[in-house]
């Protein structure tokens, strides 16, 4: 009985190790990869042109000029609202690139989708697709970029991956980025405003690829929108400190929050 009792003391001790390190392996080896593509991603981009504003370098090609000007002026604007918010200010320039080629813009994120996103943060870069490539014929295309742009919702992402080193579930870094969004410019995500009730926060966690986008946005949209107004960003912060310690999302919100998972949702 006492062989056992150490047996099953050891493997104890095992499995707990596992657990405590497994956040740190996920994180240490994040870091290495995001600098890795980060570079490629320069690389690839090395013979745009540059703007270069107080905490951005903004990389674009000819015909972009105006749109790489507006996408500085609603970065820098926003920014120390954005930074201070979420209680990080990174100490390097944050690098935006500006496509204005599908296949560019696709290659550099290695997206094999048919449909690609307005904007995309990858590896310590925001990516935009130009508003010129949205679609034809489109009026006013820089005043709705400079209003309706992806410019603070990728930044947002950027920032929530610095501060958790990659740590973070997919609705955790999408319902903050809509909520930016929606309290600092203006934009609302209405899709899917319906039909959120049936999600629970288990289901959105577990498997948030797999439900349908408008809805796994919104229900992620709302989930941080309830917490924000239930803990303030005092405890928000806390919960991406504890992510970017390495614990998992279900034990960061256990710790910081002092509730269970389930209940937050």
């Amino acid at each position: 009985m006492k062989k056992l009792f150490v047996y099953t003391s050891i493997l104890s001790i095992i499995i707990l190790f596992v657990i405590s390190i497994e956040g740190f392996l996920k994180i240490s080896t994040y870091s290495i990869v995001k600098d890795i593509e980060k570079r490629r991603i320069l690389k690839d981009t090395s013979k745009y042109s540059s703007l270069n504003t107080v905490h951005f370098l903004i990389k674009y090609n000819d015909g972009d000029e105006n749109i790489a000007t507006i996408t500085g002026d609603v970065l820098e604007e926003h920014y120390d609202e954005v930074c201070n918010k979420l209680e990080c200010f990174p100490k390097d320039k944050n690098i935006v690139i500006i496509y204005n080629s599908e296949d560019d813009f696709r290659k550099a994120l290695k997206f094999k989708n048919k449909d690609l996103p307005l904007g995309a943060y990858y590896c310590g870069t925001i990516n935009i697709l130009s508003p010129y490539m949205w679609g034809d014929g489109i009026e006013n295309t820089e005043e709705i970029y400079r209003k309706t742009g992806p410019h603070i919702h990728e930044f947002t992402h950027l920032l929530v991956d610095e501060k958790t080193k990659g740590n973070y579930p997919m609705w955790l870094t999408e319902g903050i980025s809509l909520y930016m969004e929606n309290t600092i410019i203006g934009f609302s995500w209405d899709a899917g405003k319906d039909e959120t009730s049936n999600i629970g926060i288990e289901e959105l966690n577990d498997n948030f690829q797999g439900i349908r986008e408008e809805v796994a946005y919104r229900k992620s949209f709302e989930i941080v929108r309830d917490i924000i107004d239930e803990y303030g960003f005092t405890g928000f912060n806390l919960l991406l400190d504890s992510l970017g310690n390495g614990k998992n999302i279900k034990k960061s919100v256990e710790m910081s929050l002092k509730v269970k998972f389930k209940d937050i949702d």
